[in-house]
C-alpha cells in the first residue's frame, strides 16, 4: 500500500520526564531543557547529469533562532563505479560542490566526508528515471465539501518498469512553493507487473492554484530513509513513545542523507492549458 506522509525538519531535543506534575495546582515546577551536543548534518545529493552538492552543518538547540554552525574545513571526496574520483570544493557556509563527476543512470556513487580524524562514508545508486505520463485533476467534495469554492484533487500516472526493482518519491508544489509537509513513496512490489502507476495524493487545491509535482526515482536506501521519516510521523501523530532520528547512510553519528536520484516534473492548473503553465 502506498504511503503518504508528513515531512518535517529533524531536530534534536532533550526529553524530560516529569513525575508528580498534577500533585498540586500551586506547585511551581522548573523544567531544565538541556541542550544536546551538536551533531554533524550531511545533506548531499547528485542529480542526473548534474554535479554533486553537499551541505555540512551542525545541529543547534531546539530554541535557537541563530544561523547554524557550518563545517568549512572538511575533505569531501566523491567517486563513481566507473573509477572516477574528485575532491569537492568548499564554496562557503559549509557548501561543497563537484566539478567533473555528474550523475549517470546505473552508476553507484560513494561519498566520503572527513572532519578532523573522523571519516563518514555512504553510497547511493542511480536508478532508471520515471516519467510523469499524466497529471490530471477531478472535483473533490471532501468531508462535506467547501460551499464557497470548488476543490480538486490530483490523479497522477507515472511510468513504471516491471522488470526492475523501482522505488519512487513524489514531492508537491503549490504556486511554485514546496508543500513541505507532504510527500508520497512506494516500492516496485506494489506495482510489480504494471507498466504504469496511478494514484491520488491526499490533498486538495482550488482552481486559482498551480500544482507542480516532482517524481523522483530513488534507490532502496533512500526509500528506507523516507520510510523511517514516515514512522516517526506516525509515532508523533499517535503520541508514540521514544523519538528517534532516521538512520543516515553516512554513519550512525551523523544526521542527513546522501542520495543519487533523478526526477521528472509536470504542472497543472484547473482550466489552464499545460503548455501555458510550464
Amino acid at each position: 500500500m502506498m504511503k503518504q506522509h508528513i515531512i518535517f525538519r529533524t531536530l534534536l531535543i532533550g526529553i524530560v520526564l516529569i513525575s508528580g506534575l498534577f500533585q498540586s495546582c500551586e506547585e511551581v515546577i522548573d523544567v531544565d531543557l538541556n541542550e544536546a551536543d551538536p551533531k554533524l548534518s550531511i545533506d548531499a545529493v547528485i542529480d542526473l547529469d548534474q554535479l554533486a552538492q553537499v551541505q555540512l552543518s551542525y545541529t543547534s538547540s531546539y530554541f535557537s533562532d541563530t544561523e547554524p554552525e557550518y563545517e568549512t574545513n572538511a575533505t569531501v571526496l566523491l567517486s563513481d563505479s566507473e573509477g572516477n574520483t574528485e575532491t569537492l570544493a568548499h564554496q562557503g557556509k559549509g557548501k561543497y560542490t563537484g566539478s567533473t563527476i555528474k550523475g549517470k543512470i546505473g552508476n553507484t556513487y560513494e561519498l566520503k566526508v572527513t572532519v578532523g580524524n573522523q571519516t563518514f562514508t555512504g553510497e547511493s545508486r542511480f536508478m532508471t528515471p520515471t516519467q510523469v505520463l499524466k497529471l490530471e485533476y477531478k472535483k473533490f467534495d471532501g468531508f462535506g465539501g467547501n460551499e464557497d469554492e470548488q476543490e480538486y484533487t490530483l490523479i497522477i500516472t507515472l511510468k513504471n518498469n516491471p522488470k526492475e526493482e523501482n522505488y519512487y518519491l513524489v514531492k508537491y508544489y503549490i504556486d511554485d512553493a514546496e508543500k513541505e509537509e507532504s510527500y508520497s513513496i512506494w516500492t516496485h512490489e506494489q506495482y510489480a507487473n504494471e507498466e504504469a502507476v496511478v494514484f491520488e495524493p491526499f490533498f486538495s487545491f482550488t482552481e486559482d492554484q498551480k500544482i507542480t509535482i516532482e517524481a523522483f526515482s530513488i534507490d532502496e536506501g533512500t526509500y528506507d530513509y523516507y520510510n523511517q521519516l514516515s514512522d516517526i510521523i506516525d509515532q508523533r501523530g499517535g503520541g508514540g513513545s521514544t523519538p528517534f532520528n532516521p538512520k543516515s547512510n553516512m554513519g550512525k553519528d551523523v544526521l542527513g542523507y546522501f542520495r543519487a536520484w533523478s526526477f521528472d516534473t509536470k504542472s497543472i492548473q484547473v482550466g489552464v492549458e499545460e503548455e501555458k503553465i510550464k
